[in-house]
């Protein structure tokens, strides 16, 4: 959409183009996790993190919650199974309702236009639906990891005991309650994502922010968190204050995880929430499980010599659990920090810092000077022959450029902000038919020239012969503001003044 149909208006944007709409997904949003609504499908990777953090918060935050959605979708076909199959479809279930819980709150603001709050709530009581259920999967494998660490004569005195019957007083998780709930809750959330609305005011600022400074501002409200969550833990039995931490830590992880794949900081730091996380929840369910075997030995009737060589064994169940659990605490270590400025509080920070610096939008430097005439040097060279036009605007002025140049033709979209050495330009390339019908708007607001480029050490240096008036400027682009320039001796003896800073020389001021 260019910057001419954008005076002052208030905009739905569709977070699916028109392809998808015939049926046929978008090739950018297929790559984010645009999905088909069928069963056993496969998500796609997402994209490198800098096309994640330019690109509008709205329409990544939605997109990653439509992945998250998918994810959930596959899993639930198998919350009923048996066995290894089952455990984990539940366990993916809860993930993917986790993660799309920590997306819509995380991203809120950016969601809030169409996306109603209530559907983070309704994820997280969906989640905890399946709690019971999955606390019994994760208890009956570590109970019967305890019990195969045990001698020969321990294992048959629980094996006879049936020590597996205190996990058998959970029921399993309604599989139909689940997915009724999970049909209603997905259908709301589906409607709600096609869309979100902007505000655009031709001399105020855009509502829109990129992704990368929303996703930089939830990872520093998580490092805040952290920071918290690691003051609260007293010791290791204080299981609130360390299921709390393991959650947060939880959060922390699946903030980081879309978003890490080229940095090694963030794959870092992914690696050790996840370690602190397992040390938290090792330290959980070996509480959960003692606990277990504790109520169980206080009811379990049996014969005085069975319940002898059951209550041994019992203890060494025990005596390994509270093992389990003195070396998770003491690992815990590492990573307890409740300094603001170290530990992981401290790592998070840099990587969101080095979130919002990606995602700020690119600088050009560049000096320019007024010629006298052409320069011999470049007549030799070939030319590329330029055609732009302005849209009309004043604080963002969009520029439609054609560039011939060996036979080929290209159009090129370009909005620059600022005046003088340092500007922002942000600029993508068009189809024939875009170009064309843009450019046809821009009738007397228009030049022409020639350019020649030509290579000078480290700078490059473009020569620009208008070929609607007497008129040739030389431009440099350089490295940063702070660069120092000497124009090369092929070129000094040529120049008039530089008009870096003189506005009648811009482009859009020469258009005619």
């Amino acid at each position: 959409m260019s910057i001419y149909s954008i005076w002052k208006y208030t905009r739905t944007v569709s977070s699916r183009n028109p392809s998808e709409r015939a049926g046929k997904p978008a090739a950018a949003d297929w790559q984010l996790g645009h999905i088909p609504r069928v069963t056993n499908r496969y998500t796609p990777p997402l994209p490198d993190t800098l096309a994640l953090l330019a690109d509008p918060a709205p329409r990544i935050a939605r997109l990653l919650c439509r992945r998250f959605s998918d994810e959930a979708d596959s899993a639930i076909l198998g919350i009923d199974g048996v066995g290894k199959s089952g455990i984990r479809a539940r366990h993916e279930l809860r993930v993917a309702l986790r993660r799309l819980r920590v997306t819509l709150d995380a991203y809120a603001a950016a969601l809030d236009d169409t996306v109603p709050s209530k559907l983070a709530s309704r994820a997280q009581s969906l989640a905890r639906r399946l709690g019971p259920a999955r606390e019994r999967d994760v208890l009956l494998v570590l109970l019967r990891d305890v019990i195969a660490a045990r001698s020969d004569a321990h294992r048959a005195s629980l094996s006879r005991a049936k020590v597996e019957s205190i996990l058998s007083d959970t029921a399993d998780a309604d599989s139909t309650a689940i997915r009724h709930r999970w049909r209603r809750l997905a259908e709301s959330l589906r409607e709600s994502l096609e869309t979100w609305h902007e505000q655009h005011h031709i001399d105020g600022p855009r509502a829109t922010i990129p992704f990368g400074i929303a996703a930089a501002d939830a990872l520093d409200r998580a490092a805040d968190r952290i920071v918290r969550r690691c003051k609260a833990i007293g010791g290791p039995g204080d299981l609130a204050a360390l299921h709390t931490a393991r959650l947060t830590f939880k959060a922390a992880r699946y903030l980081l995880a879309p978003l890490a794949r080229e940095s090694d900081a963030a794959l870092a730091m992914v690696t050790a929430l996840r370690d602190a996380q397992e040390q938290l929840g090792a330290i959980n369910d070996a509480s959960a499980l003692r606990r277990r075997l504790r109520d169980w030995a206080t009811l379990e009737p049996a014969a005085p010599r069975a319940s002898r060589a059951v209550a041994h064994a019992l203890d060494a169940c025990d005596a390994d659990l509270a093992a389990r659990i003195a070396a998770a605490f003491d690992a815990t270590h590492t990573w307890r920090d409740t300094d603001p400025d170290a530990g992981f509080s401290a790592q998070l920070r840099a990587i969101a810092e080095s979130w919002r610096r990606s995602s700020a939008p690119p600088m050009e430097f560049e000096r320019k000077w007024l010629l006298s005439a052409l320069p011999p040097r470049v007549r030799s060279l070939t030319p590329m022959l330029l055609r732009q036009g302005y849209l009309p605007g004043d604080t963002l002025v969009e520029r439609i450029r054609c560039v011939s140049h060996a036979g080929t033709v290209r159009w090129i979209r370009t909005v620059k902000v600022g005046r003088g050495i340092s500007r922002i330009e942000i600029e993508e390339d068009a189809s024939d038919t875009v170009g064309t019908a843009l450019f046809a708007l821009t009738d007397g607001k228009r030049v022409e020239k020639r350019r020649y480029t030509v290579d000078d050490g480290d700078l490059s240096w473009e020569i620009d012969e208008f070929t609607d008036r007497e008129l040739v400027l030389a431009e440099c682009e350089l490295p940063d503001a702070a660069a120092v320039v000497t124009p090369p001796v092929w070129l000094a003896p040529y120049i008039v003044r530089e008009v870096t800073d003189e506005t009648s020389f811009t482009n859009w001021k020469l258009a005619r």
